[in-house]
């Protein structure tokens, strides 16, 4: 019985090509890290899944299988020549699409109602793949994501921990962590040097901030990250160009002791105060 890892190096001898580090290039070749995907993902016939990155197609072949529909966005025109070609091409439930996840128009692409989203994200440009499936996060009923243990960490940082961050609170407040599975170097071809985590993201039916509140929550989270050693009255005060004073204030009357740290605020606090700045007026709309 042919294996995973016999495949992937049968098809690069085919293409003649080597993985591209540029691309950050890992293929999943084992089948017992697959069938947990696919045991998160508990695909159904009702189904239509958003995968990013199929590349040679493992576990795309096991979704069309099942779901209805199938968007695979590939950015490696080899692959997606490749894929073309192989029985996969000409899969009904197939919807193949050449491009980088983070400049194709996935509004135009998705339907109305939501779906959900399966995704082998390359180490080097996780986080920012991550904001922009946050940003249409009204496409999608839950996420599934390959990505590297450290990023894993940093989506379930509890607040005065090392590892919280900006992507811990945007993470938390799209979502919620249902499930993750660990993954060693040794489930792809070529081996990462580092270890992956597989994580499902339930997301919430409405984000837990008004689309008024987003511009001063963006705004908040990063003053508060970006200096992360500054107190809260000095991070605001600097990022709002406005007096130590006036913050204080705001961060007594809101329950927020100014001395704390950025790092230190739970989410449902970034959520009050960035609600708090808005109606202040103490920044602009957007």
């Amino acid at each position: 019985m042919t294996t995973l890892y016999q495949e992937a190096r049968a098809a690069l001898r085919e293409l003649a090509l080597r993985p591209r580090k540029k691309l950050g290039q890992h293929f999943l070749v084992h089948e017992r890290v697959l069938e947990a995907i696919l045991g998160l993902l508990d695909p159904s016939p009702e189904d239509e899944i958003v995968e990013i990155g199929p590349g040679l197609g493992f576990l795309t072949r096991r979704l069309v299988e099942v779901a209805r529909r199938v968007w695979a966005i590939e950015i490696d025109q080899s692959l997606v020549g490749w894929l073309l070609k192989s029985p996969l091409g000409s899969h009904p439930a197939l919807d193949l699409v050449h491009g980088d996840v983070l400049k194709v128009p996935l509004a135009d692409i998705l339907p109305d109602h939501k779906v959900k989203l399966a995704a082998n994200l390359p180490y080097n440009i996780s986080t920012p793949v991550l904001f922009r499936i946050f940003e249409l996060r009204d496409h999608f009923s839950f996420l599934v994501l390959m990505v590297q243990r450290e990023v894993a960490e940093r989506m379930a940082a509890s607040p005065g921990t090392k590892s919280y961050g900006t992507l811990s609170v945007w993470c938390q407040i799209h979502g919620q962590i249902l499930g993750r599975v660990a993954v060693s170097p040794e489930a792809f071809f070529p081996r990462p040097r580092v270890r992956s985590t597989v994580v499902k993201i339930g997301l919430y039916p409405e984000p837990l901030f008004s689309k008024e509140d987003y511009p001063a929550l963006r705004g908040l989270v990063r003053a508060a990250f970006g200096q992360r050693r500054k107190t809260l009255s000095n991070a605001l005060a600097g990022w709002l160009k406005k007096g130590r004073d006036e913050i204080e204030v705001l961060l007594l009357r809101e329950g927020v002791d100014p001395r704390r740290r950025g790092e230190t605020l739970s989410v449902d606090e970034f959520i009050r105060l960035a609600h708090a700045l808005k109606n202040t007026g103490l920044i602009a709309d957007s």
